[in-house]
């Protein structure tokens, strides 16, 4: 068989149309697919972003400093608390001789 420019081809109209049609929705598909990937990426980068924020913050807080101060008094009360439990359990040894 040789191909020229006379050569001719055949084939029938329903099937070139499902042709065109099967690429048509292909592309459809693909380009959907590819824009849903894109979206979802954009969407990860952006929560990536608000989690090395949040993790920053985190990491970078300090309590205010009246919580500070807040604390170190409860700390000093808790000291005298276990200095005055030590004193009475002596006292009550001392006591119970």
């Amino acid at each position: 068989m040789k191909i020229s420019e006379s050569s001719e081809f055949t084939m029938p109209l329903k099937n070139l149309l499902v042709l065109i049609a099967g690429t048509a929705v292909s592309v459809w598909a693909y380009f959907g697919i590819v824009e849903r990937i894109s979206f979802i990426e954009h969407q990860q980068d952006l929560m990536v972003i608000e989690i090395e924020e949040n993790d920053t913050w985190i990491d970078e807080w300090t309590p205010p400093a009246s919580v500070q101060e807040n604390i170190k008094k409860v700390i000093d009360l808790e000291n005298q608390l276990t200095r005055m439990e030590v004193e009475l359990e002596y006292l009550k040894a001392s006591i119970s001789k």
